[in-house]
């Protein structure tokens, strides 16, 4: 888009869209970077967002989003491999992180990457002796997927079969239904195979200090962050394991430079986590048992 486009973002939750309690309550406006981008769209809000926070499920969530139906139009007209790196997976992400995916990834393995970009998990799922598919909404990210001999799909609803792996990194942060999400993914795993979530860690030491100030909640497309508690009694999967680390190797900071950046950010109350104080994301891998 040349220009910004003004959204009506005024759509709010009486309950908590994850566990539906009504026990919930606000925790402050979102400072939105300027300009604002969705995907790559340039947009600006006619309301100001929030984050709020679920008492029974210790999960936090948006209000005043961006309806669901313009996101998909904006998710789907973006050019995410603009936006997002396209280099090898395997070099901008940490070992643990490669670790845990190396004892899933198996020779045969079919592995599906849901919001997977122009496929840079895929490549490094494909080297393992994977076979690889993709979801992905932007038309011009699956164009690329095809062109690297991966399955391509606009959504998850038009995926069928049955996987080893299913993987969703930063993703899962995005959905406007997370029961929902869970509940097709089960369907589409064998028994024993396994849900990988890469997501920002909503109760890790930053997210708390930062509040609705914490740089993750400052993308427009993330509204909805799912606690431990969550995952462990509402994702219809067990919680095989949870791995605290980074988004990525460049997130990782020595401590001299965290506590420079937070000393001066409590000083002027702007601190957004960034240097992190220790891992802020979650690798969680649920497990479908029956």
């Amino acid at each position: 888009m040349s220009q910004s486009a003004l959204i009506a973002n005024q759509a709010r939750y009486e309950r908590c869209p994850l566990c539906s309690s009504d026990r919930i309550a606000a925790v402050g406006a979102i400072p939105y970077e300027s300009p604002t981008r969705f995907s790559t769209n340039e947009v600006e809000f006619a309301a100001a967002p929030q984050l709020w926070h679920c008492d029974d499920c210790g999960s936090s969530f948006v209000q005043n989003v961006v309806p669901e139906e313009v996101a998909v139009s904006l998710y789907t007209s973006g050019e995410s491999g603009e936006r997002w790196s396209s280099e090898p997976f395997e070099t901008i992400k940490p070992k643990d992180q490669l670790e845990c995916l190396e004892r899933y990834f198996r020779d045969g393995a079919r592995v599906l990457d849901i919001g997977c970009n122009t496929g840079e998990l895929l490549d490094f799922a494909r080297s393992r002796g994977c076979q690889t598919a993709g979801v992905e909404y932007s038309a011009a990210s699956r164009r690329v997927l095809e062109k690297k001999g991966h399955a391509a799909f606009p959504s998850l609803a038009d995926v069928s079969g049955q996987y080893d792996v299913i993987t969703a990194f930063d993703l899962v942060e995005h959905f406007y239904d997370i029961p929902d999400f869970f509940r097709r993914c089960k369907a589409l795993l064998r028994k024993g195979g396994v849900l990988v979530i890469l997501t920002g860690d909503i109760g890790s030491p930053t997210a708390r200090l930062c509040k609705s100030n914490w740089w993750y909640l400052k993308y427009p497309e993330h509204i909805a962050f799912p606690s431990r508690k969550y995952f462990a009694r509402h994702s219809g999967l067990s919680v095989e394991r949870w791995l605290r680390t980074y988004a990525s190797k460049g997130y990782r900071a020595g401590w001299g430079e965290i506590l420079g950046q937070l000393a001066r950010g409590v000083v002027r109350r702007q601190y957004s986590g960034l240097p992190s104080i220790g891992p802020d994301h979650v690798m969680v891998v649920l497990k479908r048992e029956d």
